[in-house]
């Protein structure tokens, strides 16, 4: 019995080095943070770098995110028919080659080509990093999903204050027409360049004669301290690659005692995985949505709304929001041990209508009223994208194939809302803003209330039928098998 006991023991890879592979999911978070960071704050610098007009520098973030949004889509068949972490490991790998490239560009369509590569480099990681901890911790991922997005967010205020010092070009605030923001996601960092009147106005472009020319430029020191960090970690992740024989898949992974009752206990059928996924696609296009509209617009909606924050003043609330937003993800770490995913997305959805109701209101005519809402939406935010993938985990099974077609949704909504906000402003004013930031946030809650009724139902309906098929087969005579297999979408 000890023997066999031993046996059992060895065949199981997960509880062996899972410290070890908890900390390299965090040290890659922390890296897809400073990775998708950076080049919004390094921008301008790369326009004069490439000797183009801001309107086409911008397209480079857009060249990033088309590539984040393919390798999103990729990575979920990759992420299921080979070794999780030599996929994590090369992403790594490339994300550090292409970033150390990009400061020594001098060709534009080079430029959009390597931002192109390095965003489809990042979307593989953002993939694995949410699939690996799935698939490690099972039902018990809610801690390590809350960590793993705050240090997405601590790295893009690493980022923040590393590269200032190596900038030589600053946008000048003072006269309105260029704003420069850079946003920090849970589970996905975007950067924006919002121009005045959705009019562009290129910066001049130094010639050899200038004061300043392009040998001066220092922005390389940080593109290559940040991807000698991405090249370290692959080379951890390709040190468990070596000492791990079998896939980490959440497929072959229920040996692990966090995983094994989550696949005894789910009762899925086919109709309710399709229906489910669904649903969930329209909500994160919903609540991701509010994110990327508040994250992009609040420092130009300080400015321009009747309040009429000075850039200072504009910057003290971006920075009050973004406090809010690492706090509750940091606290979300502890609070996630004892609350469901249900109890926590219900606390956070809430708390994002009452932010955007008070900011509907008072935040066009009071600072302090703006100051508040700012605030109580980061802190609602923080945490409720890590616990809806985790409530997620807990109703349907997630795999490589999920786990991508999530943060295509992501990726999506960061591409498209900006744009609509962009023409609904135009038309309208920038009061407007926070309007259809109340209209998501409210739709965002009712889905939510209708993903959990649904998956209330459907779990009722696939006992009932799994319970008849084991009656069917005591009376037959036919053994049962409690572990029945369940084809992916």
């Amino acid at each position: 019995m000890g023997e066999k006991k031993n046996m059992e023991n060895d065949e199981s890879p997960v509880p062996y080095l899972r410290r070890t592979r908890t900390a390299a999911i965090l040290l890659s978070s922390l890296c897809w943070g400073l990775g998708i960071s950076i080049p919004g704050l390094s921008l301008l610098e790369l326009q004069r770098q490439v000797g183009v007009s801001l309107q086409e520098i911008t397209l480079s973030l857009t060249a990033r995110s088309i590539g984040h949004l393919i390798g999103s889509f990729a990575s979920g068949f990759c992420y299921d028919r080979i070794e999780n972490h030599f996929v994590l490991a090369s992403a790594l790998f490339g994300a550090g080659a292409v970033g150390a490239i990009i400061p020594w560009v001098q060709d534009y369509v080079f430029l959009l080509t390597t931002m192109a590569i390095w965003g489809v480099c990042t979307g593989y990681v953002d993939t694995g990093n949410n699939f690996l901890s799935l698939g490690l911790w099972g039902k018990k991922a809610g801690p390590v999903l809350q960590a793993g997005n705050m240090l997405v967010a601590a790295g893009g205020l690493v980022v923040s204050l590393v590269v200032g010092p190596f900038l030589t070009i600053t946008p000048d605030s003072s006269d309105g027409n260029i704003t420069m923001m850079n946003s920090i996601s849970n589970h996905s960092v975007e950067d924006y360049v919002i121009m005045n009147q959705t009019e562009y106005h290129p910066l001049p472009v130094h010639s050899d004669s200038d004061s300043v020319d392009d040998t001066t430029s220092l922005i390389w020191i940080p593109y290559c301290i940040m991807s000698a960090i991405f090249i370290l970690v692959s080379f951890l992740y390709f040190r468990l690659y070596a000492r791990l024989a079998n896939p980490i898949m959440i497929s072959t992974d229920q040996k692990d005692p966090a995983t094994k009752q989550h696949f005894t206990d789910t009762n899925e059928t086919l109709h309710f995985r399709i229906l489910l996924l669904c649903l969930l696609f329209v909500y994160i296009l919903l609540y991701v949505g509010n994110e990327a509209i508040f994250i992009g617009f609040l420092y130009t909606f300080a400015i321009k709304c009747d309040v009429e924050f000075s850039p200072q003043i504009a910057s003290l609330l971006t920075t009050a929001f973004w406090g809010g937003f690492v706090l509750s993800r940091g606290v979300a770490i502890l609070i996630s041990r004892v609350l469901h995913p249900r109890t926590m997305l219900i606390i956070d959805l809430s708390g994002c209508c009452l932010a955007a109701l008070l900011l509907s209101l008072r935040g066009n005519s009071s600072g302090v009223a703006l100051f508040c809402g700012s605030i109580l939406m980061g802190i609602s935010m923080g945490s409720a994208w890590p616990a809806a993938v985790t409530w997620a985990e807990r109703n349907i099974r997630i795999n490589g194939k999920v786990t991508g077609m999530f943060l295509v949704a992501l990726s999506l909504a960061y591409l498209l809302y900006p744009w609509i906000m962009g023409i609904i402003i135009t038309i309208y004013s920038i009061v407007s803003v926070m309007y259809f930031l109340s209209v998501l946030s409210v739709a965002s809650l009712l889905m939510f209330v209708v993903l959990q009724i649904v998956a209330s139902k459907c779990r009722n309906i696939g006992k009932l039928q799994n319970k008849s098929e084991k009656v069917y087969k005591i009376v037959a005579g036919e053994s049962i098998d409690f572990r029945e297999e369940i084809h992916d979408v």
